[in-house]
């Protein structure tokens, strides 16, 4: 009976405190890609340690486990807690050392997380659109922060970057309205100067404070906007641009809403997709001679924009380039454009959203152009530059030929009164010779 009990208590140790191996002879062993669920979480098993891959997204919890069924618990799954709007303050263990994309997207009510020490990555889209999120403290293992990683993460003010960082990609603090600065530390990746984070060299603008206002002057050197990189700067008003300044990228002013005027320099390349948008105070724009390129939507919904000047050399107008620029009556395309976009011009967006034809709208195209022909396709109004050309030099030719012939007939006067005043001369000299000679003959008689 003793040796029966000894057994049994053996057994029971070994299955508490046994390693892994000696555990599977006593529950079964989980396989890979099994499938678990705790009521609050998801979970699946790869390659030894659980994934979360999902919750319940009315579960209210401020921590997630290390382990489940004596496995360690290693990773998040992309969206796993997507708009779980009941989340408020998060702990996440260290023994989680990947967080797949938008993992926690549309957590509205997140207002603090603690992240795990040993994260490399902030994936993108990580916390995109967590509107109450106010504060994060970002590890100092993570050397890279994605794309749209806090994009619209509106009331995050301050943002510790880690030492080892080297890499914040595009759009990853986009249209957060409220930041102000970043503290870069020891970092030797990033630079925090004047409301602009640069990168090390300067030569990339990654993020400006949201507090900036009036007259913004970007530096010589600068070479590149980053998409995203002004979004949302509601106070700027006149911005001068660089002659090193080669790409403006995507959303990099969106929403600057004060923003009444642009000084372009020569050497402006590209203008990319949603650039400007909704800069509704916006009034002329008078683009450089460089420029080949204005992307798809670049001043959407710029509704106080009334002159717009695109030079011979642009080549590519994308779609929707400027829809919904109400007060723009009038706007021209030149030959060397290649490519106009549906809808780049002369049309607005109903109610509905549909594309509708923008009254009293006329284009100035040459003729068999790209310019043309879009107007032709889109029964917009189109008077031909080319042939008003053609007019304007036919009479400035018949007015060269008729100032050419005032002045051959000048000359042609000019002549005749020469040779008739130098005729005159000659019958007198020769009257006057003839007469010395009479008077000579009458002298020796």
């Amino acid at each position: 009976m003793k040796l029966k009990k000894i057994i049994s208590a053996v057994s029971a140790a070994l299955c508490l405190f046994s390693a892994v191996p000696a555990a599977a002879y006593c529950v079964d062993t989980p396989q890979s890609g099994e499938q678990l669920s705790d009521g609050t979480f998801y979970y699946e098993l790869i390659n030894g340690t659980y994934t979360i891959t999902s919750c319940n997204p009315e579960a209210v919890f401020e921590e997630l486990p290390e382990l489940r069924n004596g496995y360690a618990v290693t990773a998040i799954a992309d969206k796993a807690f997507a708009n779980c709007t009941y989340i408020s303050k998060l702990t996440i263990p260290d023994t989680i050392t990947e967080i797949g994309s938008s993992a926690f997207a549309g957590c509205t009510s997140l207002k603090k997380v603690t992240l795990p020490s040993r994260l490399k990555v902030m994936t993108d889209g990580i916390f995109m659109g967590c509107t109450n999120l106010s504060s994060i403290e970002i590890p100092d293992s993570v050397n890279t922060i994605e794309s749209y990683a806090f994009y619209n993460c509106s009331v995050l003010t301050d943002v510790k970057l880690p030492g080892e960082l080297s890499t914040i990609e595009p759009m990853a603090f986009a249209e957060c309205s409220s930041i102000e600065s970043f503290d870069v530390g020891d970092g030797k990746s990033y630079v925090f100067e004047d409301g602009i984070l640069y990168n090390s060299s300067k030569t990339n603008i990654c993020r400006a404070s949201a507090k900036l206002t009036g007259d913004v002057y970007i530096p010589n050197g600068v070479t590149t906007v980053d998409a995203g990189a002004f979004s949302v700067c509601a106070g700027i008003e006149n911005l001068f641009l660089p002659t090193s300044l080669t790409h403006i990228g995507d959303d990099a002013f969106g929403y600057c809403v004060k923003l009444k005027s642009i000084d372009f320099s020569e050497g402006l390349t590209t203008i990319s997709p949603v650039a400007f948008k909704n800069c509704t105070s916006l009034e002329t724009l008078d683009f450089p001679t460089t420029l080949r390129e204005i992307g798809d939507g670049a001043f959407f919904n710029c509704t106080s924009l009334e002159r717009v000047i695109i030079p011979e050399g642009t080549e590519t107008i994308g779609e929707g380039a400027f829809v919904n620029c109400s007060s723009l009556a009038k706007a021209g395309i030149p030959k060397s454009v290649t490519s106009v976009g549906n809808n780049a011009f002369g049309f607005e967006l109903n109610d509905s959203g549909e594309y509708v034809p923008k009254e009293d709208f006329d284009l100035s195209v040459f003729t068999k152009s790209a310019g043309a022909k879009y107007a032709k396709e889109n029964k917009i109004s189109a008077s031909s530059v080319d042939k008003d050309l053609k007019s304007l030099a036919f009479l400035i030719i018949a007015a060269g030929l008729i100032l050419a012939a005032a002045v051959f007939a000048v000359v042609l006067m000019a002549k005749s009164r020469k040779s008739a005043s130098l005729s005159a001369k000659k019958a007198k000299k020769l009257a006057k010779e003839k007469e010395e000679e009479e008077n000579y003959k009458k002298i020796l008689d």
